[in-house]
């Protein structure tokens, strides 16, 4: 295993732990408090827009990548002289 590797687990692991610190830590100090429906529904509509707007991304980046759009922009700008 190469030391980057291990550096990236390392951190990985760091960020995960506080993360878990920062829920627990969350769920002690807001014990009390409760959401309403309304917030569950904006939870809710917020987590669905996000995933439907990661998946639509992704998927304009994979046809971009097949159709063959990226080579042509990449192509189009190789032949001008850089700005100095």
């Amino acid at each position: 295993m190469s030391r980057s590797s291990i550096l990236s687990i390392f951190a990985a692991v760091i960020v995960l732990s506080l993360c878990a610190v920062f829920m627990i830590f969350g769920m002690i100090k807001l014990a009390g408090v409760e959401m309403s429906v309304h917030g569950w529904v904006a939870l809710g509509l917020g987590i669905v827009v996000s995933l439907a707007l990661g998946g639509a991304l992704s998927t304009v980046l994979v046809i971009s990548r097949r159709r063959g759009f990226d080579e042509a922009a990449h192509e189009a700008t190789r032949h001008v002289a850089p700005d100095l």
